[in-house]
C-alpha cells in the first residue's frame, strides 16, 4: 500500500469519476484503473461502485479513504515538523562540554543563540574528557567542545576532531608572591609541585599544565575540583595556579596577579569532537557556525 495510491482513492472520490480523476492526477485512466485494483487486490475488497455516470465508494472505500485522511494528516505533520527544523523554529541540540570551559564560554556563546531561536531546545553535559568520549560514541550527544583528545581515542572511535581556538594559559600568583613581583615573566619552569594548585585527575587543563610544568607528583594537598576554588586558593596564599585566559574575564582577582608566561607552548587546544559518520541536524550546524564566527 502506497501513498500515491490512497491519494488517488481520495482525488476518485473527490471528482467522483475515474475520469476526472486521471485529469487532476495527470495520469491516464487506465493508469488511475490500475492501482485502483492494486489497492482493491491489496485490501481484499472492491473500494468503488462503477456506474453509468461515475463511481462512488463502497463501505470499504470509505473506511480506507477515512484512514487515509489521517495518515494524510500525519505525513503533513510530519512534513511541517521537519520544515520547523530546517528552518530553526523548533528543534533540539545536545551537546557535552568540559566544566574548565563551561561557565565562561557558554554565556557569551548560548546567550545570543537563544535570543535568535527560542524555539530550539539546549541540553548541555558538562563532563571530563573521557565521560564526554562515551556520550558521544554512544550517540546521547551530538558534538563536544573539549581539549586534549587522546590520538588512540580518535582512532578507536573513529571520531574526528577540529581546532576551534588556542586560549592561553596563565600564571595566577599571589600578589606578593615574587612569581607575580619580579620583572621577567614566569616559565614553566619556575612552578613546583610544592605550591601548584592543580585541579583533580582526569581533568585535562590539569594533565596539560602538569606536562608542560614537567611535574609528575603534584602535592595531593594542593589539589581542588574548580577553577574558582583554585583561584581562591591562590588569593589565600595558599600557592599558584595555571588558568585559562577566559576562566580570568568579568572575575574578581582580589589579591591575585595574572601574568602570562614567556615562550611558546603555553596555551591549551579547544576543539569541536564528532562521531566521522554524524550529520550536524539543523540547529546544531547553526548553534556551531555562531562559535565559529
Amino acid at each position: 500500500m502506497e501513498f500515491r495510491q490512497l491519494e488517488i482513492l481520495a482525488s476518485v472520490a473527490d471528482c467522483g469519476s475515474l475520469t476526472a480523476a486521471a485529469k487532476r492526477c495527470n495520469l491516464s485512466q487506465p493508469a488511475i484503473s490500475q492501482q485502483i485494483q492494486a489497492l482493491e487486490e491489496e485490501i481484499g475488497e472492491p473500494l468503488l461502485i462503477r456506474r453509468a455516470r461515475g463511481v462512488d465508494l463502497t463501505a470499504a472505500g470509505r473506511t480506507v479513504l477515512d484512514y487515509a485522511g489521517r495518515l494524510f494528516a500525519e505525513r503533513d505533520k510530519l512534513r511541517d515538523a521537519f520544515t520547523d527544523r530546517r528552518e530553526l523554529r523548533h528543534g533540539r541540540v545536545a551537546f557535552g562540554i568540559i566544566p574548565t570551559i563551561a561557565p565562561y564560554l557558554l554565556p557569551q556563546w548560548l546567550g545570543p543563540f537563544r535570543e535568535r531561536y527560542p524555539g530550539i531546545s539546549i541540553a548541555i553535559s558538562e563532563s571530563r574528557t573521557q565521560e564526554l568520549i562515551t556520550l558521544l560514541v554512544e550517540g546521547r550527544i551530538e558534538f563536544a567542545i573539549l581539549s586534549d583528545v587522546p590520538e588512540h581515542d580518535r582512532q578507536k572511535w573513529s571520531l574526528k576532531v577540529k581546532e576551534l581556538f588556542r586560549e592561553p594559559l596563565l600564571l595566577a600568583a599571589p600578589a606578593k608572591h615574587p612569581l607575580a613581583l619580579r620583572k621577567a615573566p614566569p616559565t614553566p619552569a619556575d612552578l613546583n609541585a610544592t605550591e601548584l594548585i592543580h585541579l583533580k585527575g582526569g581533568h585535562c587543563l590539569s594533565d596539560r599544565t602538569l606536562r608542560l610544568c614537567k611535574i609528575r607528583e603534584p602535592d595531593p594537598g594542593l589539589q581542588c575540583d574548580q577553577l574558582g576554588t583554585a583561584l581562591s586558593m591562590v588569593a589565600s596564599g595558599l600557592g599558584v595556579t595555571v588558568v585559562p585566559k577566559l576562566a580570568t574575564r568579568n572575575r574578581a582577582m582580589d589579591g591575585i596577579v595574572l601574568r602570562p608566561f614567556s615562550g611558546k607552548g603555553m596555551y591549551r587546544l579547544i576543539a569541536l569532537m564528532k562521531r566521522r559518520d554524524a550529520k550536524d541536524t539543523p540547529a546544531a550546524a547553526e548553534l556551531l557556525k555562531q562559535l565559529s564566527s
